[in-house]
């Protein structure tokens, strides 16, 4: 409110900048006003002025004009859920780290009598990951914040954060939806176990959930990993919610029981590209069960940060005592404030050859359909 009342009196001073006593007044019937506004004791002798400076007819003109600068809300942005369906992991520095899995150990094979048993053997598998900088910093001047009436830069810290979280969004799901992994040479080189080309259909749906009860290991042992997460674009939400929520199977007539029903966990994706009308959607296994996609960070930071450059410039008594910084105060040579938001981030970096995983931890943890076919 106090704002308003500084720009209609802005306004007021600029309409009677010819006459400075009619400027005066209404400097000090403002300046009560936002006294009053402000719980500032009131002083005498403003009555009078104050009166006269409120009654004329160009106030609502002056309202009207401030009513229309005010600024619009800001819009509200779809938000990635990607903390619930990959791994977490923490890197000391900005060195490669090395992540290792062994593989189980070779099944016996019939040993003759008296002889010797076949020698048996276990192999790592690698897996590197670490982590990066992303920053944009922003500078302007002291007078830009004082002069700032609309009340905007009172949130520009805000904006940065919230600009960073939806970068972290983007970044994340570029670790797995990307050309390499999508393409000729990511996932469809795994096989139909991993990679499908059916839009999302409860029949569609069903053949990626039986893709993971077929899955084996590098030993050809059947693996007991079952998905959790239905990743999808937004614009596949009421497919999804309609074959997950329903208790009968909506695309046959006969209507089978739903055996999907409730068995998968919708996650949106707002960065999942495509193109109409072939949309894809992921599956994704639990990350306590399956790294299928790890994001690192590093150690001791947890998400995106703001920081100013420190101040130099502070207020002095005339008995020589210094009083405490602000940002607010920019710098002493040129009343600049500059403010970065800046947050550290990474995942995968080794890329294997065949097929392309780019950022994907660990392949038995994902499956993609590109929805191509119906």
């Amino acid at each position: 409110m106090r704002s308003i009342v500084s720009m209609i009196m802005e306004f007021a001073l600029e309409d009677n900048k010819g006459d400075n006593d009619r400027c005066q007044q209404i400097r000090e019937a403002y300046q009560y006003m936002d006294g009053e506004m402000g719980w500032v004791e009131r002083r005498g002798g403003v009555d009078a002025k104050l009166a006269e400076a409120l009654t004329v007819g160009s106030f609502p003109t002056y309202f009207a004009r401030t009513i229309s600068r005010l600024a619009y809300d800001r819009y509200k942005y779809r938000e990635g859920h990607w903390r619930d369906y990959t791994y977490p992991d923490q890197t000391p520095d900005y060195s490669t780290a090395d992540r290792w899995r062994w593989s189980e150990f070779d099944r016996p094979v019939l040993r003759d009598e008296k002889a010797e048993a076949y020698c048996g053997f276990i192999y790592p598998e690698l897996v590197q990951i670490g982590v990066d900088d992303y920053a944009k910093q922003v500078d302007f001047s002291r007078r830009i914040l004082i002069n700032d009436d609309l009340g905007q830069f009172n949130s520009i810290g805000q904006r940065m954060g919230d600009s960073a979280r939806r970068f972290e969004d983007f970044y994340v799901s570029a670790l797995y939806h990307n050309a390499a992994t999508t393409g000729v040479g990511g996932l469809i080189l795994a096989g139909a176990n991993y990679y499908g080309t059916g839009a999302l259909t409860t029949a569609n749906l069903m053949i990626a959930w039986n893709a993971f009860a077929q899955r084996v290991d590098g030993r050809g042992n059947p693996l007991n990993i079952q998905p959790r997460f239905l990743v999808i674009p937004p614009v596949l939400r009421l497919t999804a919610d309609t074959i997950l929520q329903s208790e009968r199977i909506a695309e046959l007539a006969t209507n089978a029981t739903n055996v999907m029903r409730g068995r998968l966990e919708v996650r949106e994706d707002p960065y999942i590209t495509f193109v109409l009308p072939n949309v894809p959607w992921w599956l994704f296994a639990d990350p306590a069960d399956v790294p299928g996609v790890t994001v690192s960070r590093r150690t001791g930071v947890t998400g995106p940060e703001l920081f100013a450059l420190a101040p130099d410039k502070v207020p002095m008594s005339a008995a020589g005592a210094l009083g405490t910084a602000d940002w607010r105060t920019g710098s002493f040579l040129t009343g600049d404030i500059e403010l970065m938001v800046e947050t550290c981030i990474g995942g995968r970096t080794d890329v294997t050859a065949a097929p392309a995983l780019v950022g994907i931890t660990d392949i038995q943890g994902v499956y993609l359909s590109v929805g191509t076919t119906p």
